[in-house]
C-alpha cells in the first residue's frame, strides 16, 4: 500500500496510466485523449505526478515531464493572460514553477511572473481570487477587500479559501467553522456544498483540507475515505460522484482528499 489511505499499487498503476493517456503531443494534459490540452488539466495532472512522487520517492514520475514543453505551453498564454480567470492565472504560475524547481542553471529557468497590474484593486474579490491574487502577486493582496465572512453564505470551497487566507481569524472561530465543516459530511461518507447537500469528490476535498488546516477530524473519518475510494473508475480515475465519469481534477481531488486522511491520526468513525 502506499502512502494514499486506501489506495494498493496496482490502483495507482492504473491512475498513472489514467493520468498519462492524457498528455499531447506539446506535453501539456487534456480532459480527455480526443481534446487539446488545457491549463487547469495540465495544473491538476503535474501536481498528482508530484504528490504520488512525494509518497514514493522511487517513482521518479516527474521525470517524464518535459519542462522544456511545458514552460513553452505557460509562455503561449502570456499574451491571453489577462483575458483569463484568476484561477487559471495561478494554474500558470504554478505549472512553470513545477517544471522549474531544479534547474541547472538561471538561463535555464527564466523567471514567469504575473504582477495582476490589470486587475482593478477596488473590486471586493471572493476568498477564492483574493488567494490567489496573494500568490500572484503578494504586494498587492492588502489592497483588496474582501467579501465578509458569513458561514451561512458559504459553501466548503469558501470556508477552504478563507481559512487559507485568514488563518488567525479562522483559529479565533476554530469550533465555529469545524462545527460546520463537520456538518458538511454526510451518511455516504462524502462532503456536500455546504450541511445537507449532495456529497461530492472536490467538496469533500474542501472540506477535508479546511480541517487539516484546523487540526479539526471528521466525525467520520473511515466512511470519508469509503466514499473517496467508491468514486474510483474502472478506467483509473476518479469522477466527482459515484455515478459520473472520470477526470483529472476528481481525480486530484480525490488524491488530495486522501492525503489529507493520512494526516488524521485517530479514527473518530
Amino acid at each position: 500500500m502506499d502512502c494514499l489511505t486506501g489506495l494498493q499499487e496496482k490502483d495507482i498503476e492504473k491512475l498513472l496510466e489514467f493520468i498519462f493517456q492524457r498528455q499531447k503531443e506539446d506535453g501539456a494534459f487534456a480532459a480527455c485523449p480526443s481534446l487539446p490540452s488545457t491549463v487547469a488539466d495540465s495544473f491538476y495532472a503535474l501536481s498528482m505526478l508530484k504528490m504520488l512522487d512525494n509518497c514514493n520517492g522511487n517513482r521518479l514520475l516527474f521525470s517524464r515531464i518535459n519542462g522544456e514543453k511545458m514552460r513553452a505551453f505557460v509562455r503561449a498564454h502570456v499574451p491571453i493572460r489577462h483575458s483569463l480567470p484568476l484561477r487559471v492565472r495561478f494554474f500558470l504560475h504554478e505549472i512553470f514553477h513545477m517544471v522549474t524547481e531544479d534547474p541547472v542553471t538561471e538561463e535555464d529557468a527564466p523567471s514567469y511572473v504575473d504582477p495582476c497590474d490589470d486587475l482593478d484593486v477596488g473590486k471586493r474579490l471572493n476568498y477564492e481570487n483574493y488567494y490567489y491574487v496573494g500568490r500572484l502577486a503578494g504586494h498587492l493582496q492588502k489592497r483588496f477587500q474582501v467579501v465578509d465572512f458569513h458561514l451561512a453564505d458559504c459553501t466548503g470551497k469558501d470556508v477552504y479559501f478563507y481559512v487559507l487566507s485568514f488563518a488567525e481569524d479562522a483559529e479565533r472561530r476554530f469550533v465555529e467553522i469545524g462545527d460546520w465543516l463537520q456538518r458538511c459530511q454526510n451518511c455516504d461518507g462524502g462532503f456536500g456544498f455546504f450541511p445537507g447537500t449532495t456529497s461530492y469528490i472536490e467538496y469533500s476535498d474542501y472540506s477535508l483540507s479546511a480541517l487539516s488546516i484546523l487540526h479539526r477530524p471528521p466525525l467520520h473519518r473511515r466512511q470519508a475515505g469509503q466514499y473517496i475510494l467508491a468514486c474510483r473508475t474502472a478506467a483509473g480515475g476518479f469522477s466527482r460522484s459515484t455515478k459520473a465519469a472520470p477526470f483529472l481534477d476528481a481525480s486530484y481531488h480525490a488524491l488530495n482528499a486522501l492525503l489529507c486522511l493520512q494526516n488524521f491520526t485517530t479514527d473518530q468513525s
